[in-house]
């Protein structure tokens, strides 16, 4: 009520349209919180009221993540520079399209009010998803109907493409679900001597199509300029 009061609530919301006039730029925020966990499998299930995304990654959320995750300025990805997202202010892009954005993960399975409150009444974890970590996204933001975000945010998953997994090391399938039940996936397949190849099956289309990459990497070692 106090956010309300002072106007905290309506300068963050300010804030992120400006930070992300992308307004599906959600959509890059999660598959970088998936890396960060490991994940190798990520997947996005459109529906006409919401949208979810599950990954297999093999770290699920402590109780520091919650507190990053329901937090304004915090962000526990400052514990590790490898990380490229970690609950920064940037998953607060997804309150462009919902309200009360919901996580499964490990012991957790709580909703987010308010843009920083989580609350866990009433929420019973399925111990099937135990292992899985699960983002829930009811399209019930007032100022974006279900129809339009639906809309957008079916545009961004068909667009993308190969360069979405060139450069991360973990996830090696991005697979989407549409509305219509028809599929679409971004796959990398290791070939071996530094060769991988990137299969992009678009919906609807009979085989996927292929690009060919050779990868060279080197381990460096980062420094932290404002350590002492």
């Amino acid at each position: 009520e106090t956010n309300r009061e002072n106007g905290f609530e309506a300068g963050l919301k300010r804030l992120l349209s400006d930070l992300y006039p992308d307004n599906a730029h959600f959509i890059y925020e999660l598959l970088q919180n998936a890396e960060d966990a490991h994940a190798q499998v990520v997947r996005f299930i459109l529906k006409e009221d919401r949208i979810e995304f599950e990954h297999d990654g093999e770290k699920l959320f402590s109780i520091q993540d919650v507190d990053a995750i329901t937090s304004i300025g915090f962000s526990n990805k400052r514990d590790d520079t490898t990380n490229i997202g970690k609950f920064g202010v940037g998953f607060k892009a997804v309150f462009a399209y919902t309200e009360n954005p919901e996580i499964e993960s490990g012991e957790f399975h709580f909703r987010i009010r308010d843009m920083v409150v989580p609350e866990m009444d009433g929420h019973v974890l399925n111990q099937s998803d135990h292992k899985n970590t699960r983002f829930i996204l009811p399209f019930n933001n007032p100022k974006k109907p279900s129809e339009t975000a639906c809309k957008e945010i079916k545009t961004l998953l068909r667009m993308l493409d190969a360069t979405t997994l060139l450069f991360l090391l973990h996830i090696r399938k991005i697979e989407y679900v549409l509305p219509d039940s028809s599929l679409g996936y971004i796959e990398r397949i290791e070939l071996g001597d530094s060769r991988f190849e990137i299969r992009v099956q678009q919906p609807n289309d009979l085989r996927p199509s292929s690009s060919w990459y050779l990868k060279f990497d080197k381990e460096v070692l980062v420094e932290d300029e404002e350590a002492e």
